[in-house]
């Protein structure tokens, strides 16, 4: 563990060191993002604030006078109309709150990345190259914010529910900024100079991220869509192999998109090819590579973590989607994204 440990956390020189921690400080703040809005998500939460200010908007109701104010503003729209009508102010502040949480988590992270950006990038830490890479996190951390209000409004107009489409974007949009984030980190790296015979681990690490990414998808899906409420029995689907209700829209292809109980079985079958892809990257990698020590562990380490994911992913099902067991779900797919990036980056260079 020590030796995984140095392999993310050792720098170049000292003058990237600075720049190396801020860039994990974006990776633990965005992942805590994600967690926050797993359960803002989970809580149907999302659409509790009505308006996006971005300097005021960060101070919340302050007293008596101002939660009523608040609150009638969100009696306003269509989910306290359709969904929840009757819900008294206090119940009201409990869903505030996450939204609420979610959003200044935002607003400290576009802080945390704009002041020492602006002082670095005085102080000459950035080179031409790495200064284009943080342009880069800039527009993605921009089109993030972007994302996450039109998913908000998209859901205060007629009917109250997020897109499922949007919401998959904005949930793929902040992985992506932990990966290039993350990815960003490691170049600054000392470069280690172990000889690894790469190609078909190359491969099959490409396999695992195209599966994962597409998980990540339909896992979105899952949750936009609420489908994992419905068919709570694993392996089996009400009692079959298929849903009943697999091929219930038309045309068919709509099935594979918008039909919660074909969207839930993708989920469960492409989870099981990301464990099996896995499985057989690890035995590649820890038995027919088993000269290499840290190649072993982060093979080791990858395959707990997508059986951890895949077991909390079955209890979350079973247990019809509690808010812990769904959160915790969503945070081991972070782990799993950030180890599976570092053993990526290692075998490619």
């Amino acid at each position: 563990m020590n030796a995984i440990f140095h392999q993310f956390m050792s720098m170049n020189t000292p003058s990237t060191q600075p720049v190396f921690y801020w860039l994990w400080t974006g990776i633990v703040l965005i992942s805590l993002m994600i967690i926050v809005g797993g359960i803002t998500r989970l809580t149907d939460s999302g659409l509790s604030m009505s308006d996006w200010n971005l300097i005021m908007g960060s101070i919340p109701p302050l007293n008596g006078t101002d939660w009523q104010q608040t609150f009638e503003r969100y009696q306003e729209f269509p989910q306290y109309q359709q969904l929840n009508a009757g819900m008294n102010l206090e119940e009201f502040k409990s869903i505030y709150f996450w939204e609420y949480l979610h959003r200044l988590l935002g607003r400290v992270i576009g802080i945390v990345f704009l002041i020492p950006f602006g002082y670095f990038w005085a102080k000459d830490y950035f080179n031409h190259r790495l200064l284009k890479r943080m342009f880069i996190l800039l527009g993605l951390g921009a089109l993030q914010g972007a994302m996450g209000w039109i998913m908000v409004k998209s859901g205060l107009v007629d009917i109250p529910y997020v897109s499922h489409y949007r919401l998959a974007v904005h949930f793929l949009l902040a992985f992506a900024l932990i990966g290039f984030c993350l990815w960003y980190a490691l170049d600054l790296r000392k470069r280690s100079l172990e000889v690894l015979q790469r190609s078909t681990l190359l491969m099959w690490l490409l396999v695992i991220g195209f599966l994962f990414i597409l998980q990540l998808i339909f896992g979105a899906f899952t949750a936009g869509l609420d489908a994992g409420y419905i068919y709570n029995t694993f392996p089996k689907m009400s009692g079959q192999w298929i849903p009943p209700t697999f091929a219930a829209l038309d045309p068919f292809l709509l099935n594979l998109v918008e039909n919660p109980g074909a969207v839930q079985w993708i989920h469960r079958v492409n989870g099981t090819l990301l464990l099996i892809s896995v499985v057989i990257f690890w035995w590649k990698a820890a038995v027919q590579q088993s000269n290499s020590k840290w190649l072993q562990a982060m093979s080791g380490l990858l395959l707990t973590i997508i059986l951890m994911q895949y077991l909390v992913g079955v209890l979350t099902l079973i247990y019809h989607v509690p808010i812990s067991l769904g959160v915790l779900h969503q945070s081991i797919a972070i782990l799993f994204w950030i180890i599976f990036l570092g053993i990526l980056h290692r075998l490619k260079y």
